[in-house]
Order: structure tokens, then sequence, then C-alpha cells
């Protein structure tokens, strides 16, 4: 392992435990598409599962809320998506597009997003809780926007991917248009609340499906596109999730000039892959699903590994019941043991052995 400190090395180390909706709803004993639609069942979440949420995870975990279930889909609903809400699940969506020209003519019509597919429902439901929940900040969230990737397949479906090789100069067209009715997407809902629609605060990218287009046709068909859902929203800091990447994936990062980088679920990376293969700072998720096969003595050494490997951060979102509080209170213990230690003098590579469980086998 390089000892080499860098730029990013520099940075202080965070952490973050969070909780929300979905384990409000778990707790509560309420149906998943409720929380999506209803807001009776919005209401009794967060009334009756906030307070054990509260009471099983303690004061350092962060309680989201009230709102409904975050929809990645919205904007992609107003260009013609239908969203289908099965029962107690996460919402799933059919693409529309038959072939790139349609698509293309699809997407060089106006569209108004503010009356187009369930966005009045949307506004509707959100002004309803405003109305229930007076002393609450409810920005109008949760109908988000996916990156230029993710949105064309989600348009186009699986035949995206053959379009890469098929029709390359079409789709350079294609997530050009994508990727400017994106940003006019977003604008609208900076406007709903209360921002600029270019903005000089920090920009987020979610995109998983670059992770699935070679590295080799990243500079053609991936980075351009990336680079302009930024250049088009903000002149601010810039920050990514994508899931998946792999290590040749990695150089690119720094040619998108990331602030932060969140490659959460991605079993091709390990911090150290990151540390050495991109110079961006990036964070690094202990998922609701790893947490089951682990002990409390694996998460204090995955925590002190991870910043020993050089992530800035290390965070955490409690999903009921898969991350058992006990458990998440061992993360948060370690993580702020690694905090005091570096802020007393301790180098990311002596954290290995400062870790009181002992290092990694």
């Amino acid at each position: 392992m390089s000892t080499e400190v860098t730029g990013r090395d520099r940075l202080p180390f965070s952490w973050s435990a969070a909780t929300g909706m979905h384990a409000y709803g778990k707790l509560a004993g309420i149906s998943q598409e409720r929380l999506f639609l209803d807001a009776d069942a919005i209401a009794e979440a967060y009334h009756v599962g906030r307070p054990l949420a509260e009471e099983a995870y303690g004061p350092d975990v962060s309680m989201g809320g009230p709102g409904w279930l975050g929809i990645s889909y919205g904007h992609v609903n107003t260009l013609g998506c239908p969203l289908i809400y099965p029962i107690d699940s996460e919402i799933a969506h059919q693409p529309i597009h038959r072939s790139l020209a349609a698509g293309i003519s699809a997407l060089q019509r106006p569209v108004d997003f503010a009356t187009a597919g369930r966005f009045p429902f949307y506004l509707r439901l959100w002004n309803e809780l405003q109305r229930r929940f007076p002393r609450e900040r409810l920005p109008f969230a949760g109908l988000g926007a996916e990156g230029p990737l993710t949105t064309a397949w989600s348009l186009r479906g699986h035949d995206f991917f053959t379009d890469l090789f098929d029709a390359p100069d079409q789709v350079r067209h294609y997530l050009l248009l994508i990727t400017r009715s994106i940003a006019a997407y977003n604008a609208l809902v900076r406007q709903l609340n209360g921002q600029p629609a270019f903005s000089s605060d920090s920009v987020s990218l979610a995109d998983d499906v670059a992770a699935m287009v070679p590295p080799r046709l990243w500079p053609t068909l991936v980075l351009p596109f990336l680079d302009d859902y930024f250049a088009v929203q903000t002149s601010g800091p810039r920050r990514a999730h994508i899931e998946d990447l792999s290590v040749a994936h990695l150089p690119f990062l720094d040619r998108l000039r990331l602030a932060s980088f969140d490659p959460s679920v991605s079993p091709q990376l390990t911090p150290a892959r990151l540390r050495d293969h991109c110079q961006v700072p990036f964070s690094w998720r202990l998922n609701s699903t790893q947490y089951p096969a682990m002990s409390i003595e694996a998460i204090v050494r995955w925590v002190f590994e991870a910043a020993a490997d050089g992530a800035t951060s290390v965070w955490t979102y409690a999903w009921w019941p898969y991350c058992e509080p006990d458990k998440v209170r061992a993360f948060i213990a370690a993580a702020k043991q690694v905090v005091q230690l570096l802020q007393s003098g301790c180098t990311r590579y002596e954290l290995r052995r400062r870790c009181p469980v002992g290092p990694v086998a």
C-alpha cells in the first residue's frame, strides 16, 4: 500500500448514518406502495414509525421525512414512461422509444413538465403534506431525474446497449437531447424550491447505467454528456453516484472534476482501488444488505479499513429490519473513533494497527 500523502488525504474524514420513510413504514406496518401515493399512509408512517426508529437507533442517526418514498424516474415519467407501483415494492417503469429516431423526434418536442405524467399528482401530494406538517421544512423532492445514460436506458430499454455499437452518432444526438431535457426538468424542481435554475451550489448526478458502458466507449459516449450535465446546471461543486464501475473506468472520474464520488454498491471496487486509480475524494457505503452477514467486530474493521485505504467518508442508510440497531451503533462508534484518531495526528496508514478489534485477516 502506498503511504504517499495526497491532497485528498488532507481532507477531513467524516461519517453519516441516516434512516427515513422506508424504515418508518416498516416499523408502522404500512405496505410500501402506499408510501409513494397516500398522504394518510405517509402521515401514519411518520407519526408511528419515526418514534420507533428514534428509539431503536438513537440520536446519532439522522431522521428523514416526512415525504413520499423517493422516485428516481420522475423525469422520464413526464416524457411518457408509465410508472408501475407493485404491492409492497419499489417502483418500476416502462421504456417508450421504439427506435433512436423516434426518441430523437420525441425529445425535440417541448414538454411542460409541471403538467405532464404524474407531476401534477405529486405537486398536490406535496401541498397536502405541507398542510399536514406546517412546522416541517418540506422541499419538493423525491420525484427525481437520473443521469444521461440511465435516462437513455429508461426511455429505450435494453436496445440502448446495442444502439451504442450500431448507431453511435445517433446515440450522441439522443444523449445530447436527453441531457438538456434533464437540466430543464431539474430547473423546474429548483424553481419550486426557491432556487435559481442555474446554481452555484453543488449538483449531484446519479447514473448507474454509465457503468454498463465499456471504458473504451467512455471518451465519446459517456464523458461528454456527464460533463455537459454538470456544465449546464452549475458552476459549483460536482458530485456523482455511479454504481458498479470497474477499475478501468476510474481514471475518467478525474476528467469530470468531481468534488466527491459515491460508488455505493460496486463489487469490483475497494477503497484501495479507488485511492490508487483516481484522485477524486470518495465515500464508502456500508449497505443495508451487508449487515445481516457481518458481526459487530467485522463492521468495526470495515470502518477502519475504509478510512485506512483512503475513503474521505463512510456512510450508512438504515433500512429496517436489515440494519440491526446494535450494528449501526457499532458503525457510528467506530467512525467517531477514526475521526478522533485522525484529528490527534494518527495517519491513515497507522489506522490498521489502531483498530480496536484487530486488522482484517
